[in-house]
């Protein structure tokens, strides 16, 4: 998989959302989508599993072989699912909770054009990509624009398949719902990776800033666990 600098190629049709990003109700009352999702546990389960650094190496014990990257896969239900439930907020009027529905799923579309067009179609529908990517971009944006290795970035989507093929909640889910976790997670990257690099285009430090404290409510959320 590429670096994550080309997440700047995958962000530039969105250039045109800048007005949605910097009016005020897309951070002031901003709604982490992680911490609106039912399956945060799942979540904080895989990722503790990287900050505690468990195989660091290879994400499976020396007797045993690597689950699939199947393991983290599933077949969509529909087009998508989670902008509309986003939006749905009823502080918002319904041309601002359209906007936010468009932008939602334009971040899910560039996301996919993306990985077909770095020949990542392994990592398309696939939960485990959608945690690794959540975790580079926030790194990328938090650090500000510091990158991990390709070598680095197998190792993690590794260890990200094994937690969650081990994972008994997560291959319960139905094919619905854990096309919902996968949504929340490539919208929960791409906000603050768009934000920040709308910043660094316009020399707004405000802007960088609401995007670090995006990406860092986003881990704050993963990393407790909880929803909310």
């Amino acid at each position: 998989m590429a670096g994550v600098a080309i997440a700047t190629t995958l962000l530039l049709p969105l250039r045109s959302t800048k007005a949605q990003f910097t009016n005020p109700y897309t951070f002031s009352t901003w709604n982490n989508p992680i911490s609106s999702s039912a399956d945060t546990a799942i979540m904080n389960r895989a990722f503790q599993r990287m900050v505690e650094g468990i195989g660091t190496s290879t994400a499976a014990s020396p007797n045993s072989s690597p689950a699939p990257l199947s393991a983290s896969n599933f077949r969509p239900v529909a087009r998508q699912l989670i902008p509309q439930r986003l939006a749905s907020d009823p502080t918002l009027s319904p041309a601002e909770q359209q906007q936010l529905v468009t932008l939602y799923s334009e971040l899910l579309t560039t996301y996919h054009d993306w990985l077909i067009e770095e020949g990542e179609q392994r990592l398309q529908n696939n939960v485990a990509g959608a945690m690794m990517y959540l975790m580079l971009t926030s790194q990328y944006v938090i650090n500000d624009g510091e990158e991990v290795s390709q070598a680095e970035q197998e190792v993690i989507l590794q260890n990200f398949n094994e937690a969650l093929a081990s994972d008994a909640h997560f291959q319960g889910l139905s094919a619905q719902g854990k096309q919902e976790l996968y949504e929340t997670l490539v919208i929960s990257a791409s906000l603050p990776m768009a934000l920040y690099f709308e910043g660094q285009a316009a020399n707004d430090l405000s802007l960088i800033t609401q995007a670090q404290a995006m990406a860092e409510a986003i881990l704050i959320a993963i990393l407790t666990g909880e929803a909310g």
